[in-house]
């Protein structure tokens, strides 16, 4: 059972949300996923309270209908499979076309719903026909500088893999300009919103090209797919990998100062130098490959995206601008039954994404995934391969044993 999170929205039609309409937005790009769709669900409602109480419009107050504010919000971006330029139109007509929210709404209702969504885009010359369309336009303006910039990154990642860098920044920011600068065609539908403040400090930094070239290079999409074999029986998660220049394989914990390798050369082998290649700072590629296939290992990473704040490895100065979706990623390691944290912030944002406690070292919680049937997995919280984490090899080894072997 879905968790209620709105007590104002019906719980049924929360769970028929959680149920049908979310995990098709597991299929989609970055930049309209699942996350995004629960932030605009999220700033939706918060508008919706803040309008019933006369907090917004110049005072005025308005009698909503809470589920139809849900409703829209769910929905808004769910025709996004059918291309970006007419998502919008595409958008009205699956949730009108969707007869089982006849359950909650009359077709009237459902009809204004629908006008709500097609309303929502901000390149509409067109004012939104209703409140409800203007409740989820102004939700769906996401003024933050990295989320809008990280946005359009992944966007054109996505959607033109063959342009160079250059291509992507310039593609990027002239996004930017014509929907947020000066003169752009992102209208606020309440002139006393909180994002009024927040455009006017995007506009400032918009009209710095030479600092959006500095900030570009600060985003980082995962350079690995992840690795899963077809007997995979533990997912190991870290943080994000080291920049490039730190790498001594193409694969993960690449570094040669991190004790990955060591730890399960010494666990598996009796010899911490078992992955390192004779006479060279770097490991041993094939063998640590053959190895995690042979074991049953799945490796990725807690965060897809990352903005990194310093050009250095530490988690300290990352931050996860787009998290690793790990429900869907459990859903295509069926052997799977644990998931294991590699360090601190990886724990975090696990935890976080599970919606569980976050384990102290060594120890591990319960969790399900509604897409597995294989019933409750476990996630364990493991010592960092860091060297900075102080520990010595043999012990780290020992935890990870209770996991691994």
């Amino acid at each position: 059972m879905a968790r209620c999170v709105f007590p104002e929205v019906s719980a049924s039609l929360q769970q028929y949300v959680a149920d049908s309409v979310m995990p098709r937005y597991d299929t989609y790009d970055k930049a309209h996923s699942r996350r995004h769709i629960q932030s605009i669900i999220d700033q939706s409602m918060e508008i919706f309270r803040k309008l019933s109480a006369g907090q917004m419009d110049g005072g005025r107050r308005y009698e909503l209908n809470p589920d139809m504010v849900y409703a829209i919000a769910a929905y808004h971006d769910i025709g996004i499979c059918e291309g970006r330029e007419s998502h919008h139109l595409a958008s009205g007509r699956m949730l009108e076309a969707d007869t089982a929210l006849l359950r909650w709404f009359s077709p009237e209702q459902i009809h204004m719903m629908r006008e709500a969504v097609e309303d929502h885009r901000s390149s509409n010359k067109s004012w939104p026909r209703s409140i409800y369309g203007r409740i989820v336009s102004e939700a769906d303006k996401v003024i933050d500088f990295d989320t809008v910039f990280s946005r359009a990154i992944l966007y054109a990642r996505a959607n033109y893999p063959e342009m160079t860098d250059e291509e992507i920044f310039r593609k990027s920011y002239g996004h930017l300009l014509d929907k947020y600068g000066d003169g752009g065609y992102m209208r606020l539908q309440f002139p006393d919103s909180p994002n009024a403040v927040r455009l006017a400090d995007l506009r400032e930094k918009l009209r710095d090209e030479e600092l959006m070239r500095r900030e570009f290079p600060l985003f980082e999409v995962h350079p690995l797919r992840p690795f899963v074999p077809d007997n995979a029986r533990v997912l190991l998660l870290g943080s994000f990998p080291p920049p490039h220049a730190r790498w001594s394989m193409e694969f993960f914990y690449p570094n040669f100062q991190n004790d990955m390798w060591r730890i399960m050369g010494q666990l598996f082998y009796g010899d911490k130098e078992h992955f390192v290649v004779q006479g060279q700072k770097r490991f041993d590629y094939e063998k640590v490959v053959d190895f995690c296939r042979r074991v049953g290992i799945a490796l990725y990473d807690a965060a897809y995206m990352v903005k990194r704040l310093r050009g250095n490895a530490s988690d300290n100065f990352l931050k996860i601008i787009e998290p690793t979706d790990i429900q869907s990623l459990l859903s295509s390691i069926p052997s799977c039954g644990a998931v294991v944290s590699t360090g601190g912030k990886s724990a975090e944002q696990i935890a976080g994404i599970l919606g569980v406690p976050v384990p102290a070292v060594g120890g591990s919680v319960p969790f399900t995934v509604p897409a597995k049937t294989a019933g409750v997995l476990r996630f364990y919280r493991m010592p960092s391969s860091s060297r900075a984490y102080p520990m010595p090899l043999d012990r780290k080894a020992a935890a990870y044993a209770s996991v691994l072997l």
